[in-house]
This record gives C-alpha cells, sequence and structure tokens, in this order.
C-alpha cells in the first residue's frame, strides 16, 4: 500500500483518538491568529467548503456541485431541508441536462430558464453556470443526536434555558448508509460551537479543541460515525460522537453548525491498498520520526540550559537599551517643543501672507477702478468739458465784439439825439423870429423826431435782447463737478485734495464769469431802460410836433417860445444826462466784456490743462493698476507657499508628537523590560523545567502511543485493508443527494445549522 495515501487515511482515522485524546481535556487554551471578526466557519470549515474544480475533464457535460442546509432543533431533530446545486458549465454548452428531485426549484443567482419532465431538468445554459435550490423531504444519509445533562441530570434544550450549574453537552454523530445491502459511505462530521465566556468557564473538550480570540470560545469537535464498525477493528478508537463540559451561568442557547463530508476520503487513491510492504515502511518511519522527536526535546533542554547559564549578559543588555530608550524620549520631547514653535511661526506667516494677498487685491481692485475712472474723466474733459469751455470762449469772444459795436451806435445816436435838441433849440429861437419858417421846419422835426424814436426803440430792444442773453449765457459746471467728486470714492487723500483743487477752480471760473455776465446783463438792461424812455419822450415830441405844425397858425408864437425854453433847459439837460448815462454804460459794458473774455479765457486754459493732467492721471493710474495686479498675483503665490509651509509643519508637529509618544511608550516598555529581566530568568528557569517534563512526556508518548500504534500492526490487518477499499470506493460513488444525470460528475456537502 501506497505510503502517502496511507498516511492521509492515518491522520483522518486511525490516529484520531490518540491526536485528540491527548490534547482534548487539556485546560490550555489555544489562542486564534486571525482576527476576531472574522467568522469561525471560515476557520473551521474552509476545506469542507472547498469544491474541487473538474474544468480539465472535457468529457463531463457539467460539474455539479451540491450543498445541502439542514436545520436543526436544540435536540438534533430535523425541522427543514433545503439544497442548493450550481451547475459548473465547465464546457460553457447552451443547453444543461440535470436531474433533480426537489421541490420549489428557483434560479437563485440568473434569469436562465428550465423544463422539466418528472425528474429530468433541462436548464438553458448559454454558456454560464446555473445555482438554483429548492426544498426535500427525503431522508438524510447522516444525522445528529444532542443530549444535555445539568448537575448530573437530564434535561432538554428548552429546559436548560436560563439555568446555571454544571452542564455536559454530548454530540452523538449518526449515519444510516450501510444498513442492508447498500454500501457504507464515510463521513467526517466536524461541529463548531461559539461560546460565550461571561456565561461558559471551565470549559473541556472530548474528541475536540478549544479556540479562542479573547472575546469568545470556539468548541471544535469531530468524528467518522460508523467507520469503526465498517473497518471492522477493536483495538482502534475511531471517535463517533465529542462531548463539551462547563460550568454554565444563565445558559443561553448555543449557535452551533456542522459540517458533514466524504470529499476527504474521495480524495484518496484506493488503487494501491493491496500491499503491507508500503505500509510497514510507513511504520518504520513513525517510529524513527517519534524516536527523532524524543532527541529533539533532549537538544531543546540542552539549549535552554545554555540560556539560562547567559542571562546575566541579557540583564546586562537590556539595562542598556533602557538607559538609550531615556535619552530617545528626553530629545523626542526637546524635538516635539520646537517644531510646535516652529508650527506657530508657520500659522503666523501663513495669517500674514494671507492678509497680504487679500490687501494686494483690494488694491489691485481700487487701481483698476481708479485707471478706469482717470479714462474716464480724461475722455469726458477732452470730449465734452474742452469743447464746450471752447465754444463758450468763442461766444463771449464774439458778444465782446458785438457789444462794442452796439455801443458805438448807441453813443453816435445820443450824440447826434444832443445835436439835434439843439438844433431843435435853435429852430425854436427862429421860430420866433418867423412862423412860416418854424411851420416848414415842425414838419421836419416831427419826421426826424419820428425817426429818432424808431431809432431809440430798436436800441431799447437791441439793448433788452443783449441782456437777456448774457443773463442766459451763465456757466454752470455742476455736472463736471459731480463727476469729478465721483472719482474721490477709494482715492487717497492726495488724489482727492488734487480733484477738490480742480473742483474749487471750476468754483472760482464759473463764479467769476457769472458775475461778469451779471453786470453786463444789468448794464445792458439800464440801456434799455433809457432807451425805452427816450423812445417814450421822442413819441412825445413827435406829437407835439404834429401838434405845432397843426397849429401853425393858433398858438404857435406862444408855443415857440415854450418849446425854445424847453428845448434849452429840459431837453438839453436830458440829452446831457443821456448821452453821459451812454458813455458810462459804456465803458461799464466795455469792462464787463473784457472780464468775461478774460475769465473764459482762463477757464479754457484751465480746461486744458486739466485734460492734459487727467491724461498723465490716467497713465499712471493704469501702470499702477499693471503693478498692483501683478503684486497681487505674486501675493497669492506667497501665500499659497505659506499655507503649504503650514501644513508640513503641522504634519512636522503631529509626526514629531507621534514620534514622541512612540519613544515614551518605548521607554515605558524597555523600562517595563528591564524591571522584567528578573521574570524573563524565571520564565527560562521554568521553561528549563517545562523541557525536561517536554522531554519525559515525548518519551512516554513514544512509548504509550507511537509503539502501541506500531505493533497494533504487527497483527492481521489485510481484512481491513480490504474493508477500506470497499468503503473508498462506496464515498466515490456517492456523489449527489438530490440527483445526478448520467454525464455528470458531482460532490456534496451536508451543514446542519442549530436553531437558536
Amino acid at each position: 500500500m501506497k505510503n502517502k495515501e496511507y498516511q492521509k487515511m492515518l491522520v483522518m482515522a486511525l490516529t484520531a483518538s490518540l491526536t485528540i485524546g491527548g490534547v482534548g481535556v487539556s485546560s490550555i487554551p489555544v489562542w486564534a491568529a486571525e482576527s476576531p471578526s472574522q467568522t469561525w466557519s471560515i476557520k473551521a470549515f474552509q476545506m469542507a467548503q472547498e469544491a474541487s474544480e473538474k474544468a480539465d475533464d472535457q468529457k463531463a457535460e457539467a460539474v455539479k456541485d451540491e450543498t445541502v442546509y439542514v436545520k436543526l432543533d436544540g435536540s438534533g431533530k430535523v425541522t427543514s431541508v433545503t439544497v442548493s446545486d450550481q451547475l459548473k458549465n465547465v464546457s460553457g454548452l447552451e443547453s444543461i441536462e440535470d436531474v433533480s428531485n426537489l421541490k420549489n426549484i428557483e434560479n437563485v443567482k440568473g434569469e436562465e430558464s428550465f423544463t422539466q419532465n418528472g425528474g429530468k431538468l433541462m436548464w438553458n445554459g448559454d454558456g454560464k453556470d446555473i445555482v438554483y435550490q429548492g426544498t426535500t423531504e427525503k431522508e438524510l444519509p447522516v444525522g445528529i443526536r444532542v443530549t444535555y445533562t445539568l448537575d448530573g441530570r437530564e434535561i432538554s434544550a428548552g429546559e436548560l434555558e436560563g439555568k446555571s450549574g454544571h452542564l455536559i453537552i454530548r454530540y452523538e454523530y449518526e449515519n444510516i448508509t450501510g444498513d442492508g445491502s447498500e454500501a457504507y459511505t464515510p463521513f467526517l462530521m466536524v461541529t463548531g460551537l461559539i461560546l460565550n465566556m461571561e456565561k461558559f468557564s471551565n470549559v473541556t473538550i472530548e474528541n475536540g479543541k478549544l479556540v479562542s480570540d479573547g472575546d469568545r470560545d470556539l468548541a471544535i469537535g469531530m468524528g467518522i460515525p460508523k467507520m469503526k464498525d465498517a473497518l471492522n477493528v477493536a483495538d482502534i478508537d475511531i471517535p463517533d460522537y465529542f462531548v463539551l463540559e462547563a460550568d454554565v451561568t444563565d445558559y443561553e442557547a448555543v449557535e452551533g453548525i456542522t459540517v458533514a463530508t466524504n470529499e476527504v476520503f474521495n480524495s484518496m487513491n484506493s488503487d494501491g491498498f493491496d500491499s503491507l510492504e508500503d505500509l510497514e515502511g510507513s511504520m518504520d518511519q513513525l517510529q524513527s520520526a517519534a524516536d527523532q522527536l524524543v532527541d529533539g526535546s533532549g537538544q531543546l533542554k540542552t539549549g535552554l540550559d545554555t540560556l539560562l547559564s547567559s542571562s546575566g549578559t541579557l540583564i546586562d543588555g537590556i539595562g542598556q537599551l533602557a538607559a538609550g530608550g531615556d535619552e530617545l524620549e528626553k530629545g523626542t520631547g526637546t524635538l516635539a517643543n520646537g517644531a510646535g514653535e516652529l508650527s506657530e511661526g508657520g500659522k503666523a506667516l501663513a495669517g500674514g501672507t494671507s492678509q497680504l494677498a487679500a490687501g494686494a487685491e483690494n488694491l489691485s481692485d481700487g487701481a483698476f477702478q481708479l485707471a478706469a475712472g482717470a479714462e474716464s474723466a480724461r475722455k469726458s474733459t477732452s470730449e465734452q468739458l474742452l469743447p464746450g469751455v471752447q465754444q463758450l470762449y468763442d461766444g463771449v469772444t464774439g458778444m465782446q465784439s458785438q457789444v462794442e459795436n452796439g455801443i458805438g451806435q448807441l453813443s453816435g445816436g445820443t450824440s447826434q439825439l444832443k445835436g439835434g435838441i439843439e438844433e431843435a433849440a435853435a429852430g425854436a429861437a427862429q421860430l420866433a423870429a418867423g412862423i412860416d419858417t418854424v411851420g416848414a421846419g415842425a414838419g421836419d422835426l416831427s419826421s426826424g423826431i419820428s425817426s429818432a424814436a424808431a431809432s431809440s426803440a430798436e436800441l431799447a430792444a437791441g439793448a433788452q435782447s443783449l441782456a437777456d442773453s448774457l443773463y442766459a449765457a451763465g456757466v454752470d459746471n455742476s455736472a463736471l463737478i459731480a463727476a469729478l467728486q465721483g472719482l474721490e470714492v477709494g482715492k487717497s487723500d492726495e488724489e482727492i485734495q488734487t480733484i477738490e483743487a480742480v473742483i474749487g477752480g471750476l468754483y472760482a471760473q464759473a463764479d467769476g464769469v457769472n458775475a461778469a455776465l451779471s453786470n453786463a446783463a444789468a448794464a445792458a438792461g439800464n440801456i434799455a431802460a433809457g432807451s425805452s424812455a427816450l423812445t417814450d419822450g421822442l413819441n412825445n415830441a413827435a406829437a407835439g410836433a404834429e401838434a405845432l405844425s397843426g397849429a401853425i397858425n393858433g398858438d404857435i408864437k406862444n408855443g415857440a417860445y415854450s418849446l425854445s425854453s424847453a428845448l434849452n433847459e429840459d431837453l438839453s439837460t436830458g440829452a446831457a444826462q443821456l448821452d453821459a448815462g451812454v458813455t458810462q454804460m459804456a465803458g461799464q459794458l466795455k469792462d464787463g466784456t473784457s472780464q468775461l473774455a478774460s475769465g473764459t479765457g482762463a477757464l479754457l486754459s484751465g480746461a486744458k490743462d486739466l485734460n492734459d493732467g487727467l491724461g498723465t492721471l490716467a497713465d499712471g493710474a493704469a501702470q499702477v493698476s499693471e503693478g498692483s495686479h501683478t503684486l497681487s498675483e505674486n501675493m497669492k503665490t506667497a501665500d499659497d507657499g505659506a499655507q503649504t509651509l503650514a501644513a508640513g509643519l503641522e504634519a512636522l508637529v503631529e509626526g514629531a508628537s507621534n514620534l514622541q509618544a512612540g519613544a515614551v511608550i518605548l521607554n515605558s516598555g524597555l523600562g517595563t523590560l528591564q524591571s522584567g529581566s528578573g521574570e524573563l530568568v524565571d520564565g527560562v528557569t521554568q521553561l528549563d523545567n517545562g523541557a525536561a517534563e517536554l522531554n519525559s512526556g515525548m518519551i512516554q508518548f513514544n512509548q504509550d502511543g507511537i509503539q502501541k500504534l506500531v505493533n497494533a500492526f504487527d497483527g492481521d490487518v489485510e481484512s481491513m485493508l480490504d474493508n477500506l477499499n470497499e468503503i473508498l470506493d462506496a464515498s466515490k460513488e456517492y456523489n449527489n443527494f438530490s440527483g445526478i444525470s448520467d454525464k455528470m460528475e458531482g460532490e456534496v456537502k451536508f451543514i446542519f445549522i442549530t436553531d437558536k
């Protein structure tokens, strides 16, 4: 018989009692190396849940992997059975022929449909795997019977709830195959129970192990029911049960899962189980290995003796390591403090650069607005104010010429009027001398007076029109001043003073021009009033001349004396006054128009200067705007760098703090190590003593276990090998529970779940 295949069987069945029995009642827990969050089923049943891939077999139409889920009550009685089948479409078939006796069949993974004819199923595979499930009431090949004993008295699962005491839970594994003419199919059954450590204490296991993750205990038991009878051996103990014994407080139902599988038997090759030569060689190797273990335990004892003798040197090294740890803790503390101060400086720098960046951005915005305002003011001055002032200057200059001409004409008229009055006076004197001559002159006088009245009326109208024009010609700079005042928003004090100076000049120029225009308008009004009065007098004179001409043969003589007197006194005096008034008005009007012309010239010159100044201001503001924008961008870059530096310094502080904390922990640990070095020596001493006990135990294990096992094969085991071959053949034949097509290969496992 092949050594490799037999050793598999040996580990599984023949040495179960030697391996498990030797440690099952130990009170020393085995600590789980996995994370506590992992489920215990992954730890305990990974082997049972891995399905062997058979994709290399091109003859198989499909591979059927079947899992039977069985729910149990507290005593192990079956309450429901659900079967999950996976058809592995290894050849990518369009349709898969299957056989199943399940009810309520449902595709649980895809949308593939099937047709059913009795127990035959035809799935539309479309090259995909099929996963379906169903229910059944078919009798199971294996089962479990669970019994409970509390303080020596058997009790049911329901009655046990909430009780306290010394509890024994016994799992009896059952296998109903092999009855009558049916062949026996072996099943390895493994059970896992999750125990609450607050309710279970002093736990021991028979035919199993106890695994702890610190919060919970996992009890694992195993057995191969009916195997001992099937092999027909009496000297080898193959367990078919496991027992958990513990003290419980306020018992709650234990969650348990049991896996039953024959896959471990199917993986063995029974073709070589026809010779005892390999078996005998295996027993020799087993005995040799046991002897080596005994020798190795002796060597371990010798090594520990050497370690114990060197413990003094080890303690000195630990002392030096502890001193270095103290220095490391102090250095990391200094580093952490310096990193903290550096981080605070980085934060202050980042805050300052943020403020500078914000100020630079505000400066850039203000400079842009100033440049835009200056350009707008320059454009308004160049396109509106300067042309308007130029038109005003041209109008005033033209008006000055017109006023001078009108005054000349008015002065000439008054001179002529004075001369006419003198002539009229002379005529009136001559009138007294000759009525005929006076009569003829009276007609001429009437005509001349009428002409003078018309000229005087025209002069009054012209003077009034000139007064109205002068009153209407006032300068209004309110719009320009308001525009300049609008430029003051957001400007510096120096810029505001410059704008205010321009506005003051505009006010002064407007006041001067308006005062000159007002004086000129008043003088023109006086001329209009005098001319109007003269017109009235001339009209009256014309009427008198007519009356004189009409009454030439009447009271003319008396009237001539009266007229001569009036002309020599009243009219002569009025004409003199009129001439003097016109002369005075001409001087005032000439001075006023001269002042107006001078003021508008100054206004024109100031507007030109203002236009040039605004151009310079606009160019300078544009340069300031461009420079402030560049400054703002550079400050943003500087601020980003400062923020990055601050973040890096914070990370440095955190790293330094972590380093300091690690150094503190390391120093504390080294202190603990130093203080515990004495305990280490004690532990090495205990380990040395334990090694001595291990050496003795290995010698005993070799004598009581291995040698007995080897001696067991000195007898006749040929019949046992025959039975084993039959069992393995039957196991390979059992590849399904609910049915399988002849064209398929398959495997099946049973999972029993205990209801809580």
